[in-house]
């Protein structure tokens, strides 16, 4: 823990010391090659300081544009709240982590926001909040609170909490909390039709954007040879199925129209209806739920 301590403490620019001995050469001079060449050296140190300073105001200033952040500890007398307080809470991990996942999914789901022609803003998110929770909970909760301010604007508030099973070992899996930080922050930026698309369809858009970041968990069984769930389901394929079930199917859905998961987002923004995944696909959902189920594909790019 000490040799983790050392590293985080250490300055972004190492500090060399260099001697120098001089003994008064007759012919040190303006003129000298040596002169210049120790001018340049320090012009260049100043320039490399210079610009460390200003790339960390403007990713400051980036940071602090997007929303607020605030990393609550439920958890803190248990071990696993512990170890949260110690390597990521003290350190500002968490915080990190929180930003650079949000950036993935923001950039994402939001292609076009940068250009001046997109009539298409992103989501507008003010605060999150990251909870390490108290109790186990079976995935990561995502859950949101609307206040209006004087002006009539609404404020949006996402709260993500995280299971404290996570942490419970000593050796935890490091990169299983990012991943489900990352399913959180996919869950505050997705639109979700003011809360009326299907939280099974939301979820598996999730971890469908959390596979893509390279944290796929292990693929459950089902989904293929054939199975009638679709027609019995009414086309409604995100019922009751595990969020990797239907990110698999949503995988096939991106293969066959490029840009599906952008597209149905986009759609969710005011209004949900059973209809709206076959308008985004062009096509009736049954004829494609039909080929996924006759097909051998698992799933992976």
């Amino acid at each position: 823990m000490e040799e983790e301590d050392r590293h985080n403490l250490q300055p972004l620019i190492p500090f060399t010391t260099t001697t120098s001995y001089s003994h008064n050469p007759p012919y040190d001079t303006p003129k000298n090659p040596k002169h210049f060449n120790s001018d340049n050296n320090i012009i260049l140190r100043i320039l490399l300081v210079l610009t460390v300073a200003i790339i960390s105001i403007w990713a400051n200033y980036e940071a602090s544009k997007t929303f607020d952040i605030t990393i609550v500890n439920d958890a803190y007398d248990s071990p696993a709240g512990r170890r949260f307080a110690l390597s990521y809470v003290s350190n500002d991990r968490a915080t990190r982590i929180l930003q650079n996942t949000s950036s993935f999914v923001e950039h994402f789901l939001y292609p076009n926001d940068n250009n001046k022609n997109n009539h298409n803003p992103k989501k507008h998110i003010d605060s999150v909040i990251l909870r390490l929770a108290r109790r186990n909970l079976n995935a990561t909760a995502v859950y949101a609170a609307g206040n209006h301010h004087n002006d009539g604007r609404k404020n949006f508030n996402y709260v993500i909490e995280i299971s404290p099973m996570l942490l419970k070992d000593k050796n935890y899996n490091k990169v299983a909390i990012v991943g489900a930080i990352l399913r959180g922050m996919a869950k505050a930026w997705l639109f979700d039709a003011g809360s009326r698309a299907p939280p099974g369809l939301i979820d598996g858009m999730a971890e469908y954007v959390a596979e893509l970041a390279g944290f796929r968990r292990d693929m459950v069984a089902g989904g293929g040879g054939g199975s009638p769930e679709c027609e019995s389901r009414g086309g409604r394929w995100w019922e009751d199925n595990e969020p990797r079930h239907v990110a698999r199917w949503l995988h096939y859905c991106v293969k066959y129209k490029e840009g599906f998961i952008q597209r149905l987002n986009e759609a969710m923004r005011d209004t949900w209806h059973d209809r709206m995944v076959d308008e985004v696909l062009g096509m009736p959902i049954m004829k494609l739920c039909g080929l996924y189920n006759n097909a051998s594909w698992v799933g992976s790019e």
